[in-house]
């Protein structure tokens, strides 16, 4: 199951620098599958060995599901009850305004993912539910820590032979360093694309822009909008803000040091 949420990327034109909406291109889909389809190997060569590290991603609870049934209700699109989940998703255009704030919930159902690793007996988590399988992380050329040790342990086993002792030896606190790491990189690009952010806006300070509201907040009281262009997510403090309508933001205030922008609702649709 994929999410195709267009991402945030930071782009220089002529010394200017901005954020741009990109959605995937069609070769990054094919790496993509390949890519998918090497981890599912890998999974398999380490779950037959007895030794490995899987990613992990548990099944959706059944109120995960009921809720995004109820998000899809209120945003009035289609669901009918003997379509599943990942039928669902895969018609939805992210072009669209309420199709963009359905994606957006959908995330709901990726939170939780991690790593197990394991010696001598299977785990008893090793499904990821978002591949229907098994699978590990072991991307090359490299691009996380633990493709470092997923590697060599396919390696090993593919020649015959024993798994080295410094990969056995880091196995154990491999998850625990990953998602410390994930949460560090995560706020560092996240802080980057916040600074060029408010930069973009910083000489816009009291312009309206329109907005997609693409997630409410439990509380009711906030939520997140994207505005098109320039490319900007951020959060809305505004209560009863309407989930995949388009609305009227005014910037009031842009902190480049800090890197945080603010908006306060002009009207509730726009037009």
């Amino acid at each position: 199951m994929s999410l195709r949420i267009p991402e945030q990327e930071v782009v220089i034109d002529h010394e200017q620098w901005r954020v741009v909406h990109r959605s995937a291109l069609p070769a990054e889909g094919w790496n993509a599958q390949i890519s998918l389809l090497t981890g599912i190997a890998a999974a398999q060569l380490m779950l037959d060995a007895g030794t490995g590290l899987l990613r992990i991603l548990p099944r959706a609870a059944d109120s995960a599901i009921r809720k995004l049934r109820a998000t899809a209700a209120a945003l009035r699109i289609p669901w009918p009850e003997d379509v599943s989940y990942p039928e669902f998703v895969r018609a939805l255009d992210p072009q669209l305004g309420t199709h963009t704030a359905m994606l957006h919930a959908c995330t709901l159902l990726f939170r939780g993912a991690g790593y197990e690793a394991f010696h001598g007996a299977a785990p008893e988590h090793r499904e990821h539910s978002a591949i229907a399988t098994s699978y590990a992380h072991v991307t090359a050329p490299l691009r996380r820590l633990v493709d470092r040790y997923g590697s060599e342990v396919c390696l090993a086993i593919s020649a015959g032979n024993p798994v080295p002792d410094w990969v056995l030896e880091a196995l154990p606190q491999l998850p625990a360093e990953m998602e410390a790491s994930a949460r560090k990189a995560s706020a560092y690009e996240r802080g980057i694309v916040n600074m060029v952010e408010t930069l973009a806006l910083s000489a816009h300070v009291g312009e309206e822009f329109t907005a997609t509201v693409v997630e409410v907040k439990d509380d009711g009281a906030r939520g997140t909008i994207i505005i098109r262009e320039p490319a900007v997510e951020v959060t809305l403090k505004a209560p009863d803000l309407p989930l995949g309508k388009e609305v009227r933001v005014r910037l009031v205030r842009a902190d480049v040091a800090e890197g945080r922008a603010e908006f306060e609702l002009v009207s509730d649709v726009a037009g």
